[in-house]
Parts: C-alpha cells; sequence; structure tokens
C-alpha cells in the first residue's frame, strides 16, 4: 500500500527503474492511453526515461501531475502512474507532442516538436476529443507557431477539439507551485465537464 491524497492504492506500486533501466529507455516510444470516448486530450511534450522504462505516462510518481488531477477534481484519488488507466473511465486520454524519451525536455528539438503535431492531429482525427489541453507553453508555443500564447482557452481548434494550454507539471517548472497548477487545471475540468 502507499499513501494517495484523498485515499489510498489498492495495491503496491510497482519498483522504480534502476539507472541501467532508465539509461536502456533512451527514445523508448510510449503508447498512447486512449479512452473510449475522450473528453480531455492530455497532450505532454515528450515521455521521461521512467516513463520509458516503465510504459506509464507521466511514469515518475513525484510528477505533479498527479495530486494536480485529484486536487483539481479530475480523479476521486492521487493516483499512481501505475494507474493510469484510470483515467480512461473518467474520459481521459494521454499523448505526446513527440513520442522519444529523453531525460529532459530540452533533448528534443524545436523541428521534433513541430513534426509531432502532424501525429497529434492524425490522434485527434481520429479520437475526437472535446478538449486537448498542453502541458507546456514552450513546446505549444513552437509546435504551433504562437510565440505569446498564454495560460488558458486558446481561440484556435485542433480538427473537432477546442485547445487548453496548461503549464507543465514537472517539478522543474518553478514558476507554478501546487495550488497554482490546480487552479488552473481546475478551470480545465470545469470548462470540460462542469458540475459532476
Amino acid at each position: 500500500m502507499f499513501d494517495a491524497v484523498g485515499g489510498q492504492s489498492l495495491a503496491a506500486p510497482p519498483p522504480r527503474p534502476t539507472r541501467a533501466e532508465l539509461l536502456a529507455a533512451y527514445d523508448t516510444a510510449v503508447p498512447d492511453l486512449v479512452a473510449p470516448r475522450t473528453t480531455v486530450l492530455l497532450c505532454g511534450i515528450n515521455p521521461s526515461l521512467e516513463s520509458g522504462a516503465t510504459g506509464f505516462h507521466f511514469g515518475t510518481p513525484s510528477n505533479r501531475l498527479w495530486p494536480v488531477l485529484h486536487l483539481a477534481g479530475f480523479t476521486p484519488r492521487r493516483l499512481h502512474p501505475s494507474e493510469s488507466g484510470e483515467l480512461t473511465s473518467r474520459g481521459l486520454s494521454i499523448t505526446n507532442l513527440v513520442n522519444r524519451s529523453t531525460a529532459r525536455a530540452d533533448e528534443i528539438s524545436d523541428d521534433e516538436v513541430r513534426a509531432g503535431v502532424t501525429r497529434l492531429t492524425e490522434l485527434v482525427e481520429r479520437i475526437s476529443p472535446r478538449w486537448v489541453a498542453f502541458l507546456g507553453l514552450a513546446a505549444y508555443r513552437v509546435g504551433f507557431g504562437r510565440r505569446r500564447a498564454q495560460v488558458g482557452r486558446q481561440p484556435e481548434t485542433l480538427g473537432p477539439a477546442s485547445v487548453w494550454l496548461l503549464p507543465n507539471p514537472s517539478g522543474l517548472n518553478a514558476h507554478y507551485q501546487l495550488p497554482d497548477l490546480v487552479r488552473v487545471y481546475g478551470e480545465l475540468r470545469e470548462a470540460a465537464y462542469g458540475d459532476r
């Protein structure tokens, strides 16, 4: 068992990858997590090495996405990355602009980010989410050529989906502390789901 904000997990999480397993995960792809009916498609920049090693999106248990999704009202409790499949029952799917695991997002080139827009657009057209939420301002600005895009709802759509821009939940993003992340992610949850 492990602590989870708002509840306990039913099983112990899997062991963390070793350093050798992390290094072997460089350039590994992580399959998209797709809900049968997607309300919100969360789009990260690219998978971490821990995601590449485990196959779980936002695979580092300390990634702030997990408490933020709970505290913003997307999930009834804090999930562990190994429980990411539970997101699909809530209409949440996950993909990345670049599906190549690296240690840091700055190992991804601007050309890779721009090329990822084509793959993302094809996924959006296939699954028809109501919203696409980009988790990272810099990658969105590069990928879509919108240098001044700000957090929140964007004026354009991506295929049939409305677009929302959110800060990257990584702990390396010092501009947004947990309460700020919860507030801005909560704004998307309200727009996407209203009062459940």
